[in-house]
């Protein structure tokens, strides 16, 4: 406001707000601000596939780039709600909440527009909220009613330096006006709360839908390139025999010799594996618990044989290995098998 009388551009500050004409709705018919379904139907969507889809899972994309993104989902949600309590925020509220308000309305909405850029950049696609002419009325009228003064261009024209305000006693439940002053004019604007956040949120709808698109895409082709080589399939081709037979009697030579070569046949398809997992970004906590039990005992396991223990100890201690290596080799299974199957589902 001190900005605004040093400018020049408009009488003093007390006589504007006295001399704008008023055009107030009457309160009574103030329709109800709703977010519409289709934006938070579309958002929430989109946050959930970006908790499940494998292309947005940490380790395949930059991580700063996730943490904008996931920033972005929650700045579209938390913006919406604060958009949509104008209405309760400006009922019974002194004149200088009153303003909060206003300019917290036109701020969350930009907010709003500003997070869609941010996730259409995660996706790669180029967007502007300029690009669609209701938005950049939205974004046009922030700059210039919370930005003053400001030089904010308009839809069309040149920049323009300004300065505004909004009239105390034209700020009700239903919304408010700005008056804008330039150089060589002035203009009024009216904001009805309800339809701002309608338009911004209808606007907004079509794009993060194009971005749901997008991600669905991404993961489409993912889950095509990756499916063809199946995790699992070093669990098959005799596998099952390899493990049954790395029991053995250690008063057995025969197969003492045999058990240790499955021990490392066996070694030999984990590293494989876990080699395959690392460089593919498969790798999770509940394989990397796994790899690290299945080869600790088979260092046991060869630990056993290799010192020639024929103790009854030893077999309880051989036999208690086994089972444990069984065990985690079954759990390492299902989870592999599970990004098996996920790698088929249809997007």
């Amino acid at each position: 406001m001190i900005a605004l009388l040093n400018c020049g551009f408009s009488p003093s500050l007390c006589e504007v707000k006295k001399s704008v004409p008023s055009t107030k709705v009457a309160e009574s018919t103030c329709p109800e601000i709703k977010l519409p379904e289709s934006l938070s139907q579309i958002r929430q969507r989109v946050h959930e596939k970006s908790q499940h889809y494998f292309v947005f899972e940490i380790g395949r994309r930059d991580s700063d780039d996730m943490n904008m993104f996931f920033g972005a989902t929650d700045a579209l949600l938390d913006a919406g709600m604060a958009a949509e309590s104008f209405t309760s925020a400006v009922i019974a509220s002194d004149i200088g909440c009153k303003l909060l308000a206003c300019h917290g309305f036109l701020q969350a909405l930009y907010i709003q527009q500003d997070a869609v850029v941010v996730l259409s950049r995660a996706v790669g696609l180029n967007w502007s909220p300029d690009t669609d002419l209701r938005l950049a009325h939205i974004r046009s009228a922030r700059n210039r009613l919370s930005g003053h003064p400001a030089l904010a261009g308009e839809i069309g024209k040149a920049q323009r330096r300004s300065s505004a305000i909004i009239p105390y006693d034209q700020i009700t439940e239903c919304g408010f006006c700005g008056q804008i002053y330039y150089t060589d004019g002035s203009e009024r604007i009216e904001v009805n709360a309800s339809l701002f956040l309608k338009d911004n949120e209808d606007g907004l709808a079509t794009q993060v839908l194009a971005i749901e698109v997008r991600m669905d895409d991404m993961e489409r082709e993912f889950r095509t390139a990756q499916a063809v080589r199946p995790l699992s399939a070093c669990f098959e081709g005799g596998f099952a025999y390899l493990v049954q037979r790395l029991r053995c009697q250690l008063d057995n030579d025969d197969r003492m010799a045999q058990a240790e070569t499955h021990a490392k046949m066996i070694r030999e398809k984990m590293t494989e594996l876990k080699r395959e997992l690392a460089t593919r970004n498969f790798t999770s906590s509940d394989t990397s618990y796994s790899m690290e039990r299945i080869f600790k005992g088979l260092d046991l396991v060869e630990g056993i044989i290799g010192r020639d223990l024929r103790l009854p100890d030893a077999q309880f201690e051989y036999d208690l290995i086994c089972i444990g290596i069984e065990k985690q080799l079954d759990s390492l299974r299902e989870t592999v098998t599970e990004f098996d199957s996920r790698l088929h589902e249809i997007v």
